[in-house]
């Protein structure tokens, strides 16, 4: 694929000075030189080609390829002609898959539904297709035929949030709004980044009479309504031949998915030569090199594009983020200022999560607080925030700090690490009972360094400093383990249930 696919790059790069009348069925008008030039060459190229090839095979790929240079300038209907050329050659599953892709775009969906069928049981294995042939049938309201089409997609990716919408939305036709919210939240658990899931959600909830989750989806979807991903190589390939920087940019996230890192920054790297003067592609492409272990050449790009773009929210975000785990103090400082700057041009769960997590890393505890009030009060369903507010107040030795991780726990029962902090705040606060009961529990359910502690801080609050100091002892040089027998020495309480250096510190987000 290689060769052609760069040849087709190349000559849509070049430029020529003219294209014939007369001599190309399409419409060119609105098309840059370079492009229509393109275009008629690869046109000219196929005819030649299926002219001299002698095998059916050659002269459909000829056609194919053709119609998936077409296909990625959006020209849909010159698309469907040369794929069906293909077809005319040779019967190949390939290209009758991508001509359903266009003929679904074009709304010929009756059409569309028939070749993914035929592909489907040419190659059983191809989840797209069985998908694509579900969705497609689901909208002609062929229940039973699209139920069974999306569950051999299933079958064959178990995990695969697209598939999973599409069952739901086939049970939302059904009005079987149980099933649909099961659905959904497997596939949000799968991709908390699609929108459109969220939103899907918020409308399942309301159905069921949930106002307070439906009120929480929306929410938490934003403005962003992007849909879950699919797998699709054939695609992949119909945009590599895109001279849209847009379509770069999706040809990134698709080798991300693949963790091919390197692969994403040279897609978006494309992406930002193809449009220099798109400020969110460029900040994409800062994300990325963040992702791919590049931060420095990162920051470089983000601190030109805040020169430029001041007022980037999404900007000042970035920068924090490729500065969060920095243990420099300047790069720190710079850190906590661009996140507070990104929240004052936008209000945003991520960022102000950020900026809770670089104050607690400061040992800012007042700021997080207030930032991790504001969240929970936000998404009062989240106990993730209640968890931190309790955190920040604890490292400011507040000892009310314990209603907001019980709020955490009603929400989260069987979350381990709320029961543990909530056993050593307890045993900071005087509730000894409650602190022995919780910390036997925990030593029940997972015997480890850290429930071990637990028990010890439990018993040095109790006046028990000899059972305190065995404990503590047997576990050096775990941190908490010094910060106790630092106690035990000193006649007193530790002032936090953790040591200054412990990662219990650390939020998820600068981890």
């Amino acid at each position: 694929m290689r060769g052609w696919t760069a040849s087709l790059l190349a000559l849509a790069a070049a430029v020529a000075p003219h294209v014939p009348a007369g001599e190309f069925p399409l419409r060119l008008e609105g098309l840059s030189p370079a492009l229509a030039e393109a275009l008629h060459e690869a046109h000219a190229d196929a005819q030649r080609q299926a002219a001299t090839l002698t095998d059916a095979d050659s002269r459909a790929g000829a056609w194919g390829r053709l119609g998936m240079f077409y296909h990625a300038q959006h020209l849909a209907h010159a698309a469907e002609q040369a794929y069906s050329r293909a077809l005319a050659e040779a019967d190949q599953a390939r290209w009758r898959y991508l001509r359903a892709i266009v003929l679904q775009e074009r709304g010929e969906n009756e059409q569309a539904v028939a070749d993914y069928r035929r592909v489907a049981a040419a190659d059983s294995d191809n989840v797209a297709a069985w998908y694509r042939l579900g969705a497609g049938l689901l909208l002609q309201g062929d229940y039973a035929g699209a139920e069974q089409a999306l569950a051999n997609a299933d079958r064959k990716a178990p995990n695969s949030a697209i598939v999973l919408v599409a069952l739901a939305d086939l049970a939302a036709a059904r009005e079987q709004w149980t099933t649909v919210r099961q659905l959904l939240e497997r596939a949000w658990a799968l991709e908390p980044d699609a929108g459109q899931i969220a939103y899907k959600l918020a409308m399942a909830h309301r159905r069921l009479g949930n106002i307070e989750e439906a009120r929480d989806y929306l929410a938490r979807r934003g403005s962003d309504n992007a849909a879950p991903k699919i797998h699709d190589p054939l695609l992949l390939q119909v945009a590599q031949l895109s001279r849209s920087a847009r379509f770069f940019v999706k040809a990134g996230q698709w080798a991300l998915e693949r963790d091919d890192h390197a692969g994403a920054v040279e897609a978006l790297e494309t992406a930002a030569a193809l449009a220099p003067d798109d400020i969110d592609i460029r900040l994409t492409l800062v994300h990325m090199l963040g992702i791919a272990g590049r931060g420095e050449r990162g920051l470089r790009e983000v601190r030109h594009v805040l020169a430029i773009a001041p007022e980037s929210g999404r900007g000042w975000y970035l920068l924090a983020w490729l500065l969060r785990n920095s243990v420099d103090s300047a790069r720190q400082q710079e850190a906590h200022d661009a996140v507070r700057r990104s929240l004052s041009l936008k209000e945003d769960a991520k960022t102000r999560a950020l900026s809770a997590a670089l104050s607690m890393r400061g040992r800012r505890f007042a700021e997080a607080a207030a930032d991790y009030k504001l969240l929970a009060a936000q998404h009062p369903n989240e106990a993730r925030y209640r968890y931190w507010l309790a955190m920040a107040r604890l490292g400011a030795g507040d000892c009310q700090s314990r209603s907001a991780l019980e709020q955490a726990l009603r929400l989260r029962a069987q979350w381990g690490e709320a029961h543990l902090l909530l056993a050593r705040a307890d045993a900071l606060c005087g509730d000894l009972q409650a602190a022995r009961q919780r910390a036997l529990g925990l030593l029940k359910a997972k015997d480890d360094a850290d429930t071990r502690l637990t028990l010890a801080l439990v018993e040095l609050a109790s006046g028990r400093g000899g059972e305190a100091r065995t404990l503590a002892t047997a576990e050096l040089p775990h941190p908490d383990a010094a910060m106790l027998l630092r106690a035990l020495a000193q006649g007193a309480l530790p002032q936090t249930p953790f040591a200054d250096q412990s990662a219990w510190w650390l939020p998820p987000e600068i981890r």
